[in-house]
């Protein structure tokens, strides 16, 4: 029989059963181990109990009394770890190492050259009980009591207005660093080349929004501080371009947005499945999101409904996996784009990407989002669990991490590709995919003045190198490359629709052309 050992929570569990005046022999039969085993945990009695109540967390899982080579140092580290979690302040593996080795200097100047590695790290979570939550949003200042009675509102809402998947919509923004790489990307370039050239910084904000069945994602709303960016001129954009002083989203523009764009669109998504006109749409309570009063049709038809404050994290949908993945997938487009520019550097390549690149990669990527993945960020939301678990991993106890691990495992590659020599981890992407917000100072610095001018739109036909006539040939072989390929038959069709449209346009040319030789006597 192999050798048992239990944890610190079964060995207080032994203690307090002896106490009780059950007998040692029952007890060694009902946790698998030898009477001899349960003598010496009462033996230790005062040392079990001492180290499994001084823990934040109780005794978890730790089996051993093993104490550490620097317990002042690590009672101090608790204590100071306990003082930040009351706060609701974040706290990292990083910040614990830096902030061991900074109270072992203030009290001996780490005259033992102590190391603060994963190794101790992990032991030190084990000895005190820390847990890590994985934090997504605003995850550590969330209220988990108020998920359930929300629910409920929802649930009764959408009951008394009988939606189905298809009429319940969901819209959150986020910021996008559309020219940033990882930290150590940079920091390898800048090594070989130019030390101390900052890294491209420029900021736009983009809305996602979807249904809860995952068949309508609507058309992206990009916001960036230019009213009519250069690279903008006489392009058709495929996603809806909005403009404010420092690109975040505002009362006027959301408004805008709801009446003009959303409620058009989700009208016409309606008719078109034969639903009735009518929906729901769920947002979060950030300041720039008018009162539900200002953002509902005239019959009333199509609303709004509002999360409590600190919900937002844990069950918005958008919140859930939609942005981090449309980022990444957006991530993965960037970095395709540098490569094939084939320049001397990374700088350079980055300098010539433009924000009008930076848009048509973000519709790419919104694009590439599957349904069936969208209807899973919806999980958390309409899940009638009423024992809710506030230490759960928010939303990694609803998501399927291979959706996220697929991509990651892709831009890695690219980034490798890019930097040979230099290894990027999960960790690396995750941090570069938070586009953790700049103050305004650090944006103002970074913004390329020449990209973001503003210009007078001039509607006029640009001229184009390609013919028609070109056109058609060029596709001809991209077709037949599509077909070697393992190429989706949907986006090779695509490819045949503008072949055909190449075909009308030369069509019409030639109509054009014998039109004008008529106005001509024959010679």
């Amino acid at each position: 029989m192999a050798r048992k050992h239990l944890t610190l929570l079964e060995k207080t569990e032994v203690l307090k059963k002896l106490s009780a005046g059950t007998s040692a022999t029952f007890l060694a039969k009902k946790y698998g181990i030898a009477r001899s085993t349960v003598s010496s945990i009462y033996k230790k009695r005062d040392n079990i109990t001492a180290t499994a109540t001084q823990n934040y967390c109780g005794p978890g899982k730790r089996k051993t009394l093993r104490t550490s080579e620097l317990p002042d140092v690590e009672k101090r580290l608790y204590k100071w770890f306990l003082e930040q979690r009351r706060k609701n302040l974040p706290v990292s593996g990083l910040i614990l190492k830096q902030k061991a080795i900074s109270i072992l200097d203030k009290i001996n100047g780490n005259r033992y050259g102590f190391v603060a590695n994963d190794g101790w790290l992990q032991k030190f979570k084990k000895r005190y009980g820390v847990r890590y939550l994985k934090i997504s949003g605003e995850k550590l200042s969330s209220q988990p009591e108020l998920v359930c009675p929300f629910k409920r509102v929802l649930q009764e809402k959408i009951k008394n207005m009988d939606l189905k998947p298809d009429q319940i919509y969901n819209a959150d923004e986020s910021g996008l660093y559309w020219k940033l790489l990882p930290g150590k990307t940079y920091v390898s370039w800048a090594e070989k080349t130019a030390p101390g050239r900052k890294a491209e910084k420029q900021r736009i904000t983009f809305m996602a929004c979807t249904n809860a069945s995952g068949r309508h994602k609507v058309k992206p709303l990009v916001i960036g501080k230019a009213k009519n960016p250069r690279p903008f001129r006489n392009v058709c954009l495929p996603v809806h371009y909005r403009h404010s002083k420092s690109a975040w989203m505002t009362g006027a523009i959301f408004k805008d947005w709801f009446h003009n764009l959303f409620v058009p669109e989700v009208q016409n998504f309606l008719k078109n499945n034969d639903l009735q006109l009518k929906a729901l749409l769920i947002l979060d309570n950030a300041p720039s999101h008018p009162p539900e009063n200002q953002l509902q049709t005239s019959d009333g038809c199509i609303t709004v409904i509002y999360m409590p404050p600190n919900v937002t994290p844990l069950i918005q949908p958008m919140d859930q996996n939609v942005i981090r993945l449309t980022k990444l997938f957006y991530r993965k487009s960037l970095l395709l784009s540098i490569i094939e520019a084939e320049k001397e550097n990374i700088y350079e390549a980055v300098k010539e990407i433009t924000i009008k690149d930076a848009v048509f990669n973000l519709r790419s990527a919104w694009d590439s989002l599957d349904g069936a993945v969208i209807a899973k960020c919806w999980k958390n939301i309409f899940e009638s669990n009423e024992h809710f678990d506030e230490e759960d991993d928010i939303p990694l106890s609803v998501l399927r991490q291979q959706d996220i691990k697929k991509i990651s495992e892709e831009v890695i590659n690219l980034l490798n590709h890019l930097n040979e020599g230099i290894t990027h981890t999960p960790g690396d992407i995750g941090n570069w995919n938070e586009d953790k917000v700049l103050s305004d100072i650090e944006e103002a610095e970074n913004e390329n003045e020449n990209e973001e001018e503003d210009v007078q739109l001039v509607m006029e036909r640009p001229t184009c190198s390609v013919s028609s006539k070109d056109a058609v040939i060029l596709f001809d072989k991209i077709i037949e490359w599509a077909g070697h390929n393992n190429t989706d038959f949907s986006d090779i069709m695509v490819m045949k629709r503008l072949q055909e449209k190449a075909i009308q346009i030369n069509l019409n040319l030639r109509k054009s052309q014998t039109k004008v030789k008529n106005y001509f006597p024959k010679m």
